[in-house]
Order: structure tokens, then C-alpha cells, then sequence
């Protein structure tokens, strides 16, 4: 599978979201870093903490735009999530790197404090996907 091909299949996993078909496009060696946050290493962090991020009501990953270098594929994208019934819409540029048709490193970079301010505060205890309170 082609880097964008894999890229945009991952993309696509998101929406609803489908989390095993998402991790399943992930290398066991995956580098994940949220770039406003602590940097993730090998499939077992990277798959703990993106369950602990949701469970998200919905979830959809618009790519408005997607180019390939290489190995490398750039995504400009909107995410958009529900949380407890609150929307969350977040900017994102991502950057993955695709090595035998799975990602071995990806980096999303956004705005953490507009996500916070979206996250719902009445999300009966839920914490932003940092992992901290608001």
C-alpha cells in the first residue's frame, strides 16, 4: 500500500471512529506525538492512550488537503469530534511517516488550548485527551 493510501485509510478509520481498524494501520515501533504534548512510543502506549481519549460520541477527519514525499505524507485536516454531546471541532496539520505500509511516526500539530476550551466540563468526569483537568 502506498504512504498516502495507508494515510488516508487511516484517516478514514477515524470516522465513526473504528479504533481497532485506526490502530491496526500502526507500526508495533509507532512514535506518536501530539506536538503540544508528551511523545508516545510502540503500539501499546500509543493504542492505551487513544482509548483513554474517547470514547468520543462521534468522530469524522475531514483532509482538506494531502501531499507525499517519499515516505512522508502531510494531511491538513479538520477533526471533528462529540463528547458527551458537545462538539469539538480542532485544526490539525499531521505529519506521518509510512514504513511497509503502516505508520511508524506520526505528529499532529493543533491548538491544545482550543481544545480545551471546547472539551465539555460536564463530561461526567472525563478529562481532555492530555490527560488533564480543566
Amino acid at each position: 500500500m502506498a504512504p498516502v493510501d495507508c494515510v488516508l485509510s487511516f484517516c478514514r478509520a477515524w470516522t465513526g471512529p473504528d479504533l481497532d481498524a485506526a490502530i491496526a494501520h500502526l507500526a508495533d515501533d509507532v512514535i506518536y506525538h501530539n506536538i503540544p504534548m508528551d511523545r508516545l512510543s510502540g503500539i501499546d502506549a500509543v493504542a492505551q492512550y487513544l482509548r483513554a481519549a474517547g470514547p468520543f460520541d462521534s468522530c469524522e477527519w475531514e483532509i482538506l488537503a494531502i501531499a507525499q514525499a517519499g515516505d512522508t505524507v502531510l494531511t491538513e485536516r479538520v477533526d471533528r469530534m462529540t463528547v458527551g454531546g458537545s462538539p469539538i471541532i480542532l485544526p490539525v496539520m499531521g505529519a506521518f511517516r509510512v514504513e511497509a505500509g503502516l505508520i511508524r511516526e506520526w505528529r499532529d500539530y493543533f491548538d491544545l488550548a482550543s481544545y480545551r476550551a471546547q472539551f465539555p466540563r460536564n463530561a461526567a468526569g472525563r478529562q481532555p485527551a492530555d490527560g488533564r483537568k480543566k
